[in-house]
């Protein structure tokens, strides 16, 4: 059983080492587009920094609920690439360790929002994603108290 889960393993990391030379690829410094399928997007998104760092518009609209008196309220603010903690949106190992849930939630022409929550809390934050030459993570949205 464990050298089964240690071929797992050394399989899983050959497969992100391949993945990451291919969106190196060339030796350039540019990267390329994980996918223009959003899934296969999202995917890659969430299991890579890197891939977040690229695909993420600067500066990040960031709309946080600040929990005020007599109502909580909205505030906007841009967040330049020096101000961002990676990763944005964590891996679905950490999802699964924290009990957080992922889930497309609207899918319009060139644009999608994903919903992390976690269940019975006030956690919530939508990730909004637009499609242009790629996808890229264009706000975020975090409604938790």
């Amino acid at each position: 059983m464990k050298s089964q889960l240690r071929i797992c393993f050394i399989l899983l990391v050959s497969i992100y080492g391949l993945f990451s030379a291919i969106v190196q690829a060339g030796g350039s410094d540019e990267t390329l587009c994980p996918s223009k399928d959003f899934s296969k997007f999202l995917a890659a998104y969430t299991e890579s920094s890197s891939v977040q760092e690229k695909f993420t518009n600067m500066p990040l609209k960031k709309t946080i609920t600040v929990d005020a008196e007599p109502e909580p309220k909205q505030v906007i603010t841009f967040l330049e690439k020096t101000q961002i903690v990676l990763p944005i949106l964590p891996d679905e190992k950490h999802r699964t360790e924290s009990g957080l849930k992922l889930q497309m939630v609207d899918n319009a022409s060139g644009m999608v929002a994903v919903k992390l929550e976690k269940p019975d809390t006030d956690y919530q934050i939508i990730y909004i994603f637009k499609l242009s030459s790629c996808w890229f993570l264009d706000e975020v949205k975090d409604y938790s108290l």
